[in-house]
């Protein structure tokens, strides 16, 4: 019922935004615009066959209406493409109407449309270079090839910040459908022709406590997509459904800030690929970083960070998914050292770069269809980015 009733819910939204009776003077406006480049060597990660791309452009216009002190309406229209991982597509980022109202020292407030999922530190702004930490998030945490599964809500959001103590706690709790695009069916099953996954309810839990050098976070989802298939003898109807959390904590002392983030999630796959008689094929999945980082003179900015992540806790060497799929065994694990450094000529521009050097495959698309012939167990990505803000 929720699903059919999608178009509809942005169409009442939309024809807000569109109304003869709303002022221009009282509309905002914001955007961005982003070309990058990365090349990879004994991967095909993000890049593909030719070991390099600049497939890699964002671009965005965001608008915002107050109408008075407890509405304002809310929307972004974005380009993205991100080689591999994301086929050029534009669609509404966000497209919702928002009531809020003061209470005492607390706000209390309500979004319904098309919203960010609060999820981790950076999932409702990791699409905007700005407001992320790198130009290829944490992979163990904000992974590309689950990015459907965790990033636009079509639902409600019911939210509130409240002081304590030296600090201000926000909340989130939503409750709708996740948007699925191909790209999800590219990036597990490894081609579009294979069916089409389809959403289950999604629900939400996002608590942050933010103090003036310190900010701590813990996060819940639940995500749960439907399969049909296309071709009955490869694959077979089933569901994908994750339970998962993630633990938060960023300290800045001086020049220096230090950020870490915890996900455990727990996953269920109902055939797909695997035989009927196998059930549901439980796994407990793992990811950790910690990213420290340099504000520099001349508005450099320097990180180095680490990024680990099992794909089953029960199994992190690979030996069970050896023996199970025939598949390597790096397929279990992966653990990544970044490095890089981000330059703001000025507050509208921001050149950025950066190295990874990696060992193991586990967030290597496709998921469920590997090539081990196409990646190597040792392996490195380098991507460079230039993005423009207005």
């Amino acid at each position: 019922m929720f699903g059919s009733s999608k178009k509809y819910l942005h169409g009442a939204v939309l024809i807000w935004f569109v109304s003869p009776a709303v002022n221009a003077s009282e509309w905002q406006f914001n955007g961005f615009i982003s070309q990058g480049y990365a090349t990879a060597e004994d991967s095909q990660f993000v890049v593909g066959k030719s070991g390099d791309t600049a497939n890699i452009t964002e671009a965005s216009i965001t608008s915002s209406w107050k109408i008075n002190d407890n509405y304002r309406m809310a929307g972004a229209l974005n380009f993205r493409q991100w080689g591999e991982l994301a086929e050029a597509d534009v669609d509404f980022d966000y497209l919702f109407a928002e009531y809020t109202r003061n209470v005492n020292s607390s706000l209390y407030g309500a979004r319904l449309g098309r919203f960010k999922n609060e999820f981790g530190f950076y999932s409702s702004t990791r699409d905007v270079p700005f407001t992320r930490p790198s130009i290829m998030l944490p992979q163990s945490i904000y992974a590309d090839y689950f990015r459907d599964t965790q990033l636009h809500i079509d639902g409600i959001d019911l939210f509130g910040s409240h002081a304590l103590n030296s600090g201000v706690i926000h909340w989130h709790t939503s409750y709708g459908q996740i948007t699925v695009t191909d790209d999800l069916l590219r990036n597990v099953n490894g081609s579009v022709d294979s069916g089409e996954y389809d959403s289950q309810e999604f629900y939400a839990l996002d608590i942050d406590y933010q103090m003036d050098n310190a900010r701590l976070g813990v996060s819940y989802y639940r995500a749960g997509v439907d399969f049909s298939p296309i071709a009955p003898a490869l694959y077979s109807e089933g569901d994908i459904v994750q339970h998962t959390w993630v633990f938060s904590g960023q300290y800045r002392y001086e020049m220096f800030e230090l950020t870490t983030e915890y996900l455990t999630s727990d996953r269920a796959i109902n055939q797909i690929i695997y035989p009927e008689l196998l059930g549901e094929v439980e796994s407990r999945s793992s990811g950790f970083y910690a990213d420290i980082r340099a504000y520099l003179p001349y508005q450099l900015e320097a990180f180095v960070r680490y990024d680990q992540h099992y794909d089953d806790i029960d199994d992190k060497n690979g030996a069970n998914l050896e023996l199970t799929t025939g598949d390597p065994r790096y397929y279990a694990y992966t653990y990544d050292w970044t490095v890089g450094l981000r330059w703001f000529p000025d507050s509208n521009w921001m050149v950025a770069a950066e190295y990874h050097d990696v060992k193991g495959a586990s967030w290597v698309t496709p998921l469920l269809v590997r090539d081990p012939t196409s990646q190597a167990k040792r392996w490195s990505l380098f991507a460079l980015q230039l993005s423009y803000r207005f």
